[in-house]
């Protein structure tokens, strides 16, 4: 009988090596090995109550399996957590929020690029290129329809004579001449500026109805100079200097420069939808100025 004892210790040993590697077999086909997953496939340990988050900021918990990543393989509460895999854990966990951090960063400024209302110069209308044009810009701003018609066939007709006055000295040799300046001041003797005809009111809103700039701005006000000392501020709109309305820098500058220097004048400026008055020398303001275009108050 004791021959019997080695025969069954090598049947019991050999029982045993099938059946370690049936349920080896098993566990492989049921679990995927960390080894055959690419280097850029990321590994998640499911932890219960974690949540993941997501790019619109909503948070689902991480034990849902409908929520998972489709390319996130996990891992089954019974294997081992090695410290490899937790430190590679944290490395996607972090590479996941930089991630939705970026796309949350570019969605806002979406958003708001969508959300910004059109610049002036957009929403700019253009100039009138014809004479029906000009007139139907005239009638939009006020102007009666036989008064805005008379207004556009005068200017044309002043053109017209220009144009064939510098011909006619360009062709004989007297342009820049007396006799060619005393011509062209025969030419516009009679002729009115639009401003004159229609006056202000409606001048301005023409100005804006066909795109041109209406108003004077100030940019920037030298420290020390006269316009800091009346408190003028960038920003401001000149609308009047010395009781005169203002549509254009120019004029401004050559007000300046009119009547007696020093002298107090008043000037009125629109700041934050309201008229501040001031008084201020005459003679140079000491400030930048810029042109802006401004829809007329009624």
């Amino acid at each position: 009988m004791q021959p019997a004892v080695p025969l069954l210790s090598a049947g019991f040993a050999v029982g045993a090596l099938f059946g370690a590697a049936a349920v080896a077999g098993y566990i492989a086909l049921n679990d995927p090995l960390p080894s055959t997953s690419s280097e850029a496939d990321p590994v998640v340990e499911e932890q219960a109550g974690e949540r993941i988050p997501t790019a619109l900021g909503v948070t689902e918990a991480a034990d849902s399996p409908a929520e998972t990543p489709p390319d996130v393989p996990t891992m089954s509460a019974g294997d081992a957590a090695t410290p490899q895999a937790l430190k590679s854990l944290e490395s996607q966990i972090t590479d996941l929020r930089f991630r939705l951090s970026s796309v949350e960063q570019t969605l806002n400024r979406v958003l708001s690029a969508s959300a910004t209302p059109a610049s002036a110069d957009e929403t700019r209308p253009p100039a009138p290129r014809t004479a029906e044009e000009r007139r139907g810009a005239l009638v939009a701003a006020g102007v009666d329809a036989g008064l805005a018609e008379d207004l556009v066939l005068r200017e044309a007709q002043r053109s017209l004579e220009r144009l064939s006055l510098r011909d006619q000295a360009i062709r004989e040799g007297w342009v820049g001449s007396a006799e060619y300046r005393e011509e062209l001041s025969r030419i516009n003797a009679d002729a009115r500026s639009l401003r004159e005809d229609i006056g202000d009111e409606i001048y301005d809103r023409y100005l804006f109805a066909t795109g041109e700039d209406n108003r004077v701005q100030i940019d920037s006000v030298i420290p020390g100079s006269a316009a800091e000392i009346a408190g003028l501020q960038p920003g401001d709109l000149i609308e009047a200097y010395a009781d005169e309305r203002l549509f254009d820098f120019s004029e401004l500058r050559r007000k300046t420069t009119e009547g007696e220097y020093g002298e107090q004048v008043a000037v009125k400026v629109r700041r934050g939808g309201r008229v501040v008055e001031t008084w201020i020398p005459r003679g140079p303001l000491g400030v930048t100025l810029d042109s802006a275009r401004v829809e007329p108050v009624r």
